[in-house]
């Protein structure tokens, strides 16, 4: 994750309370750089005395120019003369406004804070309005959970956005056959997220996979199995699994890769008789985001999922399979490709495929390689997908519900509660978004509620959150 920088420039006019707006000023300057220490996430860069002129402003102009900045606070220190938001304006970063409240409840108005902040939103909104300038405005004294709570959303989007920029996705093996529905444009994908996909042959995985040594595949297939409970598991899997996986980590290594899309089939069983839907998950619990089926957007919505959550916590990717009206929730669902992170109590157990393998001359059919059969613990979850090629965003947040229900085998949880962009959504509304929308078949799932930061990253880069399609009788088209 990278490090972002912060500036700040207060704004003040002389007909105001001038020696309370130069404290106000300071107060914002001490806290701010108390946070920056505190979060060790951003470094503070801000102009000493708040500025009165657009020739002051220009001259901050330049100054927060040579900084590179990630994004730039204007504190509203009192109101303030329109112009100084033009230079301010001009300098190519994420721009934030910030309101202070009022000291006092009657008598002359004491610094007029919230106006200014209405003005220059206004000027940026029809006078600059060419410039399609975003921002973000705050409000509340540098103490406040008003101010600190958005602020704090504000740092995990604008990070995790200039974490993706020149971020380097891995598609291994192509799209998997026939999966249409995940083919992707890199030049959009470059364009919004500023990330880059190269590709590799399967051919070259299996190459490295079958060059390490015995023994230091030995000493991994030990450590793999103390992962998860073994289920009449071949040891030829167990050192297919361990070889599979330093290859990819390798090629991942060396290439300086954020995160892979894998084609794990046809392919692996037509040419190494393995499925790696366990690699992946071990992949994903080591911190090497890993998708499946090639799927490009999976990878990056996988990866923003996982640069919120400070790469702490292993993301999935998820099928729909089935929807329950009855308690409104809806079972996500794949063959086996979740970390070990997510299992419950009752832990991971490695199986052998339930439908991929391969057939023999004699006609009968092999089910191969290892998946990861888990039921995920109960806890807060959000569903995020990039899709139209980068231009608009699945949003759903919930909570992984009732370990007892049934479901099929893989690695499963049943999701309840369940909210599309914050808007409270039946499991029937849900599945008919996706399918009205033509969404692709994939979901990457993370842990908590993320959907603050998400939907404020999809502002700061224009993509748009899909809205639930409430389920009707008749025929809808796409929106």
């Amino acid at each position: 994750m990278k490090k972002i920088k912060i500036g700040l420039v207060g704004v003040y006019l002389t007909k105001f309370n001038v020696s309370l707006a130069l404290n106000e000023y300071q107060r914002a300057i001490r806290a701010l750089e108390k946070l920056s220490r505190e979060t060790g996430i951003f470094d503070f860069y801000p102009i000493p005395k708040p500025l009165i002129s657009k020739e002051e402003a220009i001259k901050a102009q330049r100054q927060m120019e040579e900084q590179n900045l990630d994004f730039l606070i204007i504190h509203h220190s009192s109101f303030s003369s329109g112009e100084i938001i033009l230079p301010l304006a001009e300098i190519d970063t994420y721009l934030g406004m910030w309101a202070i409240p009022e000291p006092t409840e009657e008598g002359p108005l004491p610094l007029g804070s919230l106006v200014g902040v209405n003005m220059y939103a206004s000027i940026l909104g029809h006078y600059l309005r060419d410039y399609k300038i975003r921002f973000k405005w705050f409000f509340g004294s540098p103490e406040s959970e008003t101010f600190i709570e958005s602020f704090k959303v504000t740092l995990k989007a604008i990070r995790t956005i200039k974490s993706l920029r020149d971020s380097r996705i891995g598609l291994i093996g192509g799209i998997a056959q026939g999966f249409y529905d995940l083919y992707f444009d890199e030049r959009r994908l470059r364009s919004i997220y500023g990330v880059s996909v190269y590709t590799h042959e399967l051919s070259e995985v299996l190459k490295k996979a079958e060059s390490y040594s015995e023994n230091k595949i030995g000493r991994l297939i030990e450590d793999i199995k103390t992962e998860g409970q073994s289920k009449n598991i071949d040891k030829k899997y167990f050192e297919k699994a361990a070889r599979v996986y330093l290859a990819l980590e390798e090629i991942s290594r060396e290439n300086g890769y954020e995160a892979l899309a894998i084609s794990c089939w046809p392919k692996f069983q037509d040419e190494y008789e393995f499925a790696p839907c366990s690699t992946i998950g071990r992949l994903n619990q080591n911190g090497i985001v890993a998708a499946c089926e090639g799927d490009i957007l999976g990878a990056l919505s996988m990866l923003i999922l996982n640069y919120l959550n400070d790469n702490k916590y292993p993301v999935t990717i998820m099928d729909l399979p089935k929807f329950d009206m009855k308690d409104d929730s809806l079972l996500l669902w794949h063959c086996g490709p979740s970390a070990q992170w997510w299992a419950n109590d009752k832990g991971m157990t490695y199986c052998t495929h339930f439908n991929l393998g391969v057939r023999r001359p004699d006609g009968s059919f092999q089910k191969v390689g290892i998946v990861n059969d888990l039921i995920f613990k109960e806890q807060d979850v959000t569903i995020m997908r990039i899709v139209n090629d980068g231009t608009r965003m699945l949003l759903t947040t919930g909570r992984t519900i009732d370990q007892n229900k049934k479901s099929y085998d893989g690695s499963r949880g049943w999701l309840g509660e369940v909210r599309m962009i914050n808007k409270k959504v039946s499991a029937l509304d849900f599945v008919n978004t996706v399918i009205v929308y033509r969404l692709p078949h994939h979901f990457p799932l993370a842990l908590g509620n993320l959907g603050d930061e998400l939907m404020e990253i999809s502002s700061w880069l224009g993509v748009e959150p899909l809205e639930p399609v409430p389920y009707r009788k008749y025929m809808q088209n796409p929106r």
